[in-house]
């Protein structure tokens, strides 16, 4: 394995040098950890967890590991047991239409190209997305989202992957000049994941219903359709636009299913959940808008707080209180996945402020620089940055110029087009930036809402930022940076019991023994307990959601191997136990976790 060039096909060669200076080599690969990472200099959150993903696809073809664990008498390895591993997944099933037909029309070696080219944009697609690719099947691509390695998000990935597949095959279409189109299913739920197959041929499998039913909504979805399944459509409720396609009567299911049509990423605000507790921080951040409003001069707040602790839900209370004192709102979201170049969120946020909309195309984003440039919003000699913060094509007279400058030319160039949107917008109405996941920025993101911080200070504006406190970004340099500017730091703890009875009420009728069961176990968890009574069956069991379940499933595929694989043993003893105990279930006795607290019974 050439391990410069794997690093240089992440998109990470920068790192070259570290490996070599701290003598890593292909080896070592599937031992590193998060830890390591970070000692060796790779600092951004993102770049880690690029690369852990990718340490992990390393891991999982490599069948012989069993035996070198057996002998080590070690855990194993890979994220996937050879005798299977129970995985919440996503999977996605994208079938090119008329594909038959283009065999009688074209030559055969034509139809092979055609394929070729969009076996090539799918599979980009979905990896850029963290997902899978599990196989081809003639003309079909099938993905798996959570399998080999979970993210928390995993429903998410998917839907915006299928978005963006639909987007894709609308270039090639007109590149080639043929009507191709692609139909698509998607649906999630519990399977089997192993490396399976035999002496002469193994591949990464699912077993599960997940699979089926994916597959079956692909083939009821007409060309250009993108059909999930009922459970895929709640998750994907607050975010997506979807219509409701339905029940369809699907072979080999014995109850009709539920279909919705996916339609793109929404432009309207969902109905909003109960707003319970967080009354002291609500009052911080109304108070921030107020001065903000009053005295003409913006500040920086920074919400912090663990997955699922309602940063979001705090956020949009906070947008609605804004928007009834004179606030307009401009979100951006920061994607660890899927963004590419042009959609991170200084440009997402620029984008919104000259009223380009999230699914607004390359036409309205180049009408809104010209009424920018019109407005004398930003000066004609910067409108090669403008261009740039947009992510428009340069236009002839202004490529070789953009060309000509280095990296740190157009930043500042970004930069100061940014101040002057701010500065002209702000004269019109206050203005509130959230910028939401900090957690997944990386270095020139992290600078830049850095400087950001300061530029607001000038303006009528105030900055919201969110971040999961395990992964928070900003270090002592960021916050150096920051200084100059008002940054106030909130953290949101767990819910106390009284409030989580009171969400609780707010969400399903009365039954005090089922409802107090739910608050024990989300223990202060707001997106936990709503999920356990949201998705409580008839007789009130308290299962665990699938939105849940990756959550949990994404936390321990971020472990060490050793305590992954102590963590799935441990799982059989309860949540106390004897570390004896465990490990007897190991069979390693000198096993110490790094990561796990192992509590003697």
């Amino acid at each position: 394995m050439d391990l410069s060039a794997w690093l240089r096909g992440l998109g990470l060669g920068q790192y070259e040098q570290a490996f070599r200076d701290n003598a890593i080599e292909p080896e070592v690969l599937p031992r590193l950890t998060a830890e390591d990472l970070r000692e060796i200099g790779v600092v951004p959150v993102g770049h880690r967890r690029k690369l852990l993903d990718a340490i992990a696809a390393l891991r999982v073809p490599e069948v012989p590991a069993s035996d070198r664990a057996r002998d080590a008498k070690m855990p194993l390895a890979s994220p996937v047991d050879a005798g299977g591993e129970r995985r919440q997944v996503t999977v996605l099933f994208a079938d090119l239409s008329g594909y038959t037909a283009w065999g009688q029309r074209l030559d055969a070696e034509d139809v092979h190209a055609l394929l070729q080219q969009f076996f090539d944009r799918v599979d980009g697609i979905i990896q850029q997305h963290g997902g899978h690719v599990a196989r081809h099947i003639g003309d079909c691509v099938m993905a798996v989202f959570g399998a080999p390695v979970a993210h928390d998000n995993d429903v998410e990935r998917a839907a915006r992957a299928s978005l963006a597949i639909q987007a894709a095959i609308t270039e090639v279409s007109a590149q080639v000049g043929l009507p191709i189109h692609v139909h698509i299913g998607v649906a999630g739920g519990q399977v089997v994941a192993s490396q399976t197959g035999s002496a002469t041929y193994s591949e990464y499998t699912i077993t599960g219903n997940a699979a089926n039913l994916a597959s079956r909504l692909t083939d009821a979805a007409e060309a250009g359709e993108i059909f999930v399944s009922d459970d895929t459509h709640d998750a994907l409720v607050e975010r997506f636009d979807c219509v409701d396609a339905g029940t369809l009567d699907i072979k080999g299911f014995a109850e009709p299913v539920r279909a919705w049509r996916l339609r793109g990423l929404r432009t309207v605000a969902r109905e909003q959940r109960p707003f319970v507790g967080r009354r002291a921080e609500l009052r911080i951040l109304e108070v921030a808008l107020a001065a903000c409003r009053e005295t003409g001069r913006g500040q920086a707040m920074y919400v912090r707080g663990e997955a699922g602790i309602g940063k979001t839900r705090l956020i949009e209370e906070v947008q609605r209180a804004a928007t009834e004192i004179g606030f307009a709102c401009h979100v951006a979201l920061v994607l660890d996945f899927g963004g590419g170049v042009g959609h991170d969120a200084i440009r997402a946020l620029a984008r919104s402020l000259l009223g380009v909309e999230v699914t607004g195309d390359t036409e309205t984003a180049r009408a809104a620089a010209a009424a920018a440039l019109s407005a004398r919003a930003v000066a004609i000699d910067d409108a090669v940055f403008l261009n740039d913060l947009l992510n428009l094509p340069q236009p002839p007279e202004l490529r070789p110029i953009y060309e000509a400058m280095d990296s740190g030319m157009r930043s500042h160039g970004r930069q100061r087009v940014m101040a002057r949107i701010l500065d002209h917008k702000s004269r019109q109405q206050p203005r509130l930036l959230i910028v939401e996941d900090l957690h997944w920025a990386d270095e020139p993101v992290l600078m830049q809402l850095a400087r950001l911080t300061t530029t607001v200070e000038q303006y009528p504006i105030l900055l919201i930022m969110t971040s999961r406190i395990e992964g928070d970004p900003p270090d002592e340099a960021w916050r150096a940076d920051a200084a100059s500017g008002s940054l106030t730091t909130i953290d949101l703890g767990p819910l106390p019991v009284d409030d989580a009875h009171s969400l609780a009420e707010a969400l399903i009728a009365a039954n005090t023994a089922f409802v107090e069961r739910c608050v024990e176990r989300a223990a202060g968890n707001p997106l936990f307990l709503d999920q356990l009574l949201r998705h409580a069956d008839e007789s009130h069991a308290v299962v665990v959601p699938g939105s849940i379940q990756s959550l949990v499933q994404e936390r321990i595929d971020r472990l060490d191997p050793a305590d992954k694989a102590a963590a799935q043993a441990a799982a059989v003893l309860g949540q106390r136990f004897a570390g004896s105990a465990l490990g007897y279930l190991l069979d390693w006795a000198d096993y110490v976790p790094e990561h796990l607290v192992v509590c003697n019974a």
